[in-house]
This record gives C-alpha cells, structure tokens and sequence, in this order.
C-alpha cells in the first residue's frame, strides 16, 4: 500500500456547451501547475466540472 497523498481541485465549467470554454486550454494550463485530469463530472451529457490531483510532495 502507497503513502502517496494527494490533493484535488474541481474546475467548474458553465453547463452549456456555447459558455464551457476551451477545455484543452483549461486541462493544458492545469497540467502545467502539475495537476492531473483524473475524472469529469457531466449533468444531463454536459460537462460541468473537471476534478483534478497532484501529490503532495
């Protein structure tokens, strides 16, 4: 078993598909802080939030 702790962060997005934005900005710009894409959250087949984690160091 791994001691490796994480920390998480949801962005939120507009339920729309016309006000979501770019989501490969969004996921790219996380990415470079060092966050990782580990789940989406969707209401009624729209993306609404991405959850992100890192470890702790």
């Amino acid at each position: 078993m791994s001691d490796q702790q994480y920390v998480y962060t949801i962005h939120e997005t507009e339920a729309t598909r016309e006000e979501m934005g770019d989501l490969d900005a969004i996921i790219n710009e996380y990415a470079r802080e060092g966050w990782q894409l580990v789940e989406t959250v969707a209401r009624e087949g729209t993306t609404v939030g991405l959850v992100f984690e890192r470890a702790v160091s």
